[in-house]
């Protein structure tokens, strides 16, 4: 590297101004030390201080006619991006129309200088006594999905058995695989499965439940360059492993593998767009299949390998009681079985709501206006800010006492303990959430996401509240309530029976067959009919609207925008104002650079500070994919 006289650097700036590479001249006492992928710290503009960048490339020369700065600060020489990683973020980065530091963020971990020491010290060592690795086998490239058997036995979940024994297979052909799951009880699941059939030193924590200095330890040895298999959530992801052969996404409906912050993507589409640049295979599984996925398929992107299984004994009842016969049999007879009951219901606290007890109006908070619920004390509470209304006093009629609505998992809890004396009831919810239970006879009463597992599967699965969770205040509602049935009723043994209390129609019947696919597929057609996403892609911008017009008068024709009109949505600025656009795939590319530029030239010059955290915000900011 010693002839290398110009290093090209990515500045970790959020500024849109600064998110490009900018050319260096390498001190000569750091020449034949930097690498591409360095951190490095280097000067910018007329201020005194430095800014923290990445080496993207060394040339000969710059084509500049300048001067160029001088680059005489190596924060490390380890070459923590490269030059695949630094491809995937620039992608990412175009594709949603942020800058490349907002990805950074996600693609490299916070640096440990002690960890980083040790690591160095263990790799000139292994440069001594160098390990043999098997033969590397070529990724097929292959794009396929598949639905997974909802069962679970003495071995746990089935799906987890699948997955497990596919990472088996590709660390046995010397190829990584990045294992994709959302959520924290399952990636501690898998991680065991894993560390009973591989080494520990094939196994890559990347869940962002560990401390800063141990993803760093993880982000290191993934540089290695041995196969290895990694497990995590969206940050896994950007895991710089050698040889990969696949990328599996469990369960990619699930709410946590979409990104809350900039540049807010899903990890479906960061997967897609690696798999495409590194010619890995893909492999998308899960008990129901979201409707991104079902456009995939159905336009051929990728291919459905699902092989016929058994589907789980489930009955439906169209009933409007809360708890029917039917289900009181199903708890009944398995509890005579010794075996465990889950009920799931829709949401925690004892009421779901409360109501004025003089008016009968749905009481509200008293301070942001929005409804009550009873919480597990007994005491009322806001769903919006979370406040306590001890003091609650009804606007219509001044009345301060309450009445509860329907029961939430508290009161369903003590009912169900009442009807089965003797029986233990268990309660797992958001506040107190079990990882798992022993097995035996028992009831569990859980909200969704906070089911626990147990050995060998319980005897009967009761979805009660099957209306309440079609009725949430959102177009994915179906989409969703679907997948959290399909994953309950996937902690079922074989032979147990599932009964859903309440669906009716279309999704009944469906659901009752286990018709996944089809349920899938009358979703994305209902959304298609409608022009709503995934069947197109709906961006939106939100600011002040001065500016918001600025950028929408600079957009094709071609392009569909609806409002601006101002929002309203809890915690918004009182100023905000939104626009969505609805575009075609094939317009993402230049929209975004369009939107990405006329941004920039509308807000030069803008400040603006949240008024809640005193942070400063962008003017202007920009979803390309808006989850709606």
């Amino acid at each position: 590297m010693t002839g290398f006289g110009v290093a090209r650097v990515a500045i970790d700036s959020p500024l849109p101004q600064l998110d490009r590479l900018f050319d260096y001249e390498i001190a000569e006492s750091l020449r034949g030390t930097i690498t591409v992928g360095s951190r490095v710290r280097v000067p910018f503009g007329r201020g005194a201080g430095l800014s923290d960048g990445f080496v993207v490339d060394l040339v000969e020369s710059s084509d500049f006619a300048g001067r160029l700065a001088r680059l005489d600060e190596l924060v490390s020489s380890v070459s923590v991006l490269t030059p695949e990683i630094y491809a995937l973020c620039r992608a990412v980065a175009d594709r949603q129309a942020v800058t490349i530091a907002d990805v950074f963020k996600l693609a490299i971990p916070t640096r440990s200088v002690a960890v980083e020491k040790k690591w160095q010290a263990a790799m000139a060592e292994a440069a001594v006594l160098p390990t043999p690795r098997p033969d590397k086998v070529k990724p097929t490239g292959a794009r396929t999905f598949a639905f997974v058997e909802p069962r679970s036995n003495e071995l746990g979940p089935i799906w987890v058995q699948q997955l497990t024994s596919r990472t088996v297979a590709a660390l046995e052909a010397g190829q990584s695989t990045i294992l994709v799951v959302p959520d924290f009880r399952d990636q501690a699941v898998i991680l065991e499965a894993l560390r009973a059939k591989v080494a520990e030193t094939a196994i890559v924590d990347y869940t962002s439940q560990q401390t800063n200095s141990l993803r760093y330890t993880a982000f290191l040895r993934c540089l290695t360059g041995e196969p290895v298999v990694v497990v995590g959530s969206r940050a896994a992801l950007y895991a710089p492993v050698a040889n990969l052969g696949e990328i599996i996404i469990w369960d990619d409906g699930d709410s946590n593998l979409q990104e809350p912050t900039s540049p807010y993507t899903n990890a479906r589409d960061v997967a897609l767009i690696r798999q495409s640049q590194s010619g890995c295979s893909i492999f998308f599984a899960a008990h129901a299949r979201s409707c991104e996925v079902e456009r995939l398929v159905e336009i051929g992107y990728l291919t459905d390998v699902t092989i016929p299984f058994g589907v789980p004994k489930l009955a439906i009842s169209e009933t409007n009681a809360r708890v029917d016969s039917l289900a009181w049999q199903a708890i009944r007879r398995a509890l005579e079985q010794g075996d465990a009951v889950l009920v799931q219901v829709a949401s925690r606290g004892q009421s779901v709501s409360v109501y004025c007890g003089g008016c009968g109006d749905r009481a509200k908070c008293t301070n942001c206006a929005g409804p009550l619920w009873v919480d597990s004390q007994g005491q009322p509470r806001c769903r919006w800010c979370n406040a306590h209304n001890l003091a609650f006093s009804c606007t219509a009629c001044g009345n301060r006492t309450l009445k509860q609505g329907r029961a939430g998992a508290t009161r369903t809890s003590a009912e169900f303990g009442k009807a089965f004396p003797g029986t233990k009831i268990i309660e797992s919810n958001g506040d107190n959430r079990l990882e798992s239970v022993p097995a035996g006879k028992k009831i569990v009463v859980s909200t969704p996401g906070a089911e626990p597992r147990v050995e060998g599967g319980y005897g009967a699965v009761v979805l009660l509240d099957c209306n309440e969770m079609l009725s949430r205040d959102n177009l994915r509602a179906s989409e969703d309530a679907v997948r959290i049935w399909s994953n309950t009723i996937a902690l079922m043994k074989s032979g147990g029976l599932g009964v859903a209390v309440g669906l009716q129609g279309f999704l009944g019947q469906k659901l009752a067959l286990w018709s996944q696919a089809e349920i899938a597929h009358h979703e994305y057609h209902s959304r298609a009919e409608l022009r709503f996403p995934p069947f197109i892609r709906m961006a939106s911008l939100t600011g002040e609207r001065e500016l918001l017009n600025k950028v929408l008068e600079a957009l094709p024709a071609e392009i569909e925008v609806l409002g601006p009109m101002p929002v309203t949505a809890k915690g918004a600025a009182v100023d905000d104002w939104r626009a969505l656009i609805r575009y075609e795939y094939a317009q993402g590319a230049s929209l975004a650079a369009t939107l990405k530029t006329q941004v920039l030239l509308a807000t030069a010059g803008s400040k603006r500070v949240s008024a809640k955290s005193g942070r400063a915000q962008r003017p202007i900011q920009i979803k390309m994919d808006t989850v709606i």
